[in-house]
């Protein structure tokens, strides 16, 4: 494949024209548990990323993507081991060919699960994204010292997508390097389709413990009225199956969306019911607010309200 990529960009050495933008995420807000003070907290996670390509002629792209995550209350990164913890990624892309890169990035499991979930798998408040992949992580190992950094995302991987056609994509991901401690290397595959108001994934991912996840996600739009959900099984390496699933929706009217979701945990019986609304203030700026019941050994009860901007 990176054979082809490269053949595709060798006559055309002198024609390469450059683009390079800088973009980002702010959420901040403030949120209240049960038995917990009200805290200064994001709802989502926050980044800023510069991303560039070259167009080289012979519809061959060549591409980049930096992004780094932060916390906007304190200033400090998300992850102090990880300077650019959301994606450090250089590629080739191609309408006939697809897309090539190296790098750290989203595994194809994480990169588009955020469709099938109201607060786009956040993982924070009133988001049921734990409900969507239950306690799987595609690292499995490393995860507590590594504060989950790699929770969502390999590092020292080649990522592959193919052109979309009829609304099909796969993707598909595979670590290279191999650390002592690793059982396999790192690997996922997903299929995405997307057409006439429907959107729909299946992934497959193996972490470095050995772990497994299969999971069917999908959404459509009736109007105004969108319905989504997800259901997952995994394995941890020589301990029992695990069952999650999420059931949501979201209503968009004006410059308002209502969302509303539940999820499950059939393994432990944990559950979660969430409801939320967002004034849009403008296609960049928005204003939330959310309720959650959690059901984890006993019952609690949370709110946030905040506010969004991305650029």
């Amino acid at each position: 494949m990176l054979a082809a990529f490269c053949a595709a960009g060798v006559p055309v050495l002198a024609a390469a024209q450059s683009e390079l933008s800088v973009y980002g995420y702010l959420d901040l807000g403030i949120a209240k548990e049960s038995g917990s003070p009200a805290r200064l907290d994001r709802g989502y996670n926050n980044w800023l990323g510069i991303r560039g390509k070259e167009q080289l002629g012979n519809g061959l792209t060549a591409l980049f993507n930096l992004e780094t995550r932060f916390k906007p209350d304190t200033g400090e990164t998300e992850r102090p081991l990880k300077a650019l913890q959301g994606e450090s990624t250089v590629g080739l892309t191609s309408a006939l060919l697809g897309t090539l890169r190296f790098g750290r990035a989203l595994t194809p499991l994480w990169h588009t699960i955020w469709m099938y979930e109201p607060w786009a798998n956040s993982g924070f408040n009133a988001s049921l994204a734990a409900y969507q992949t239950g306690r799987y992580s595609s690292d499995g190992i490393r995860d507590e010292e590594l504060d989950y950094a790699d929770f969502s995302r390999v590092s020292d991987a080649i990522f592959y997508s193919t052109p979309t056609l009829s609304g099909l994509t796969v993707h598909a991901s595979a670590k290279i390097d191999r650390d002592v401690r690793d059982r396999r290397r790192v690997a996922g595959l997903s299929i995405d389709y997307t057409r006439s108001g429907f959107s729909g994934m299946l992934a497959y991912e193996k972490n470095a413990n050995s772990d497994t996840i299969r999971l069917l996600g999908a959404s459509y739009k009736f109007g105004r009225l969108t319905l989504m959900g997800s259901y997952a099984r995994n394995r941890r390496w020589q301990e029992t199956r695990e069952r999650t699933y999420v059931v949501a929706a979201t209503y968009a009217f004006g410059a308002n969306t209502l969302r509303t979701g539940y999820g499950s945990n059939r393994e432990n019986g944990n559950h979660k019911m969430s409801v939320g609304y967002i004034r849009h203030l403008s296609k960049r700026t928005g204003l939330y607010a959310d309720l959650y019941r959690e059901r984890i050994e006993g019952s609690s009860n949370g709110a946030a309200v905040g506010i969004t901007h991305s650029f």
